[in-house]
């Protein structure tokens, strides 16, 4: 067994369609020797490493149907997703008391 092949993939989404109008997307290892690919029908599930904080991960349904409906471009982990702070009643009456409203 080959360097290359002892590691866990790191993906990014790549098209590899030579048609504008029909994309064929796949996730392709980033890894400097590695020569990968895993199509998107046949990811979930699959081991990869978290492009945020390099743990190990599994690719999941919500990694394959992110924001908008498409697969991420780089995968990461649901403990790195930044998720915007709501604020509650009390922040906003504590802004709006600062800013003399």
């Amino acid at each position: 067994m080959s360097k290359a092949a002892n590691h866990i993939h790191r993906y990014k989404k790549v098209n590899l369609s030579r048609k504008k109008d029909e994309p064929y997307l796949v996730y392709q290892c980033t890894k400097p020797l590695c020569s990968h690919y895993t199509p998107m029908a046949q990811a979930e599930g699959k081991m990869c490493e978290c492009n945020r904080c390099g743990e190990a991960m599994i690719i999941g349904r919500s990694t394959l149907v992110h924001s908008g409906g498409k697969p991420m471009a780089k995968p990461h982990c649901n403990s790195c997703v930044k998720r915007k702070a709501k604020a509650g009643v009390e922040d906003i009456a504590a802004f709006l008391s600062k800013a003399g409203v």
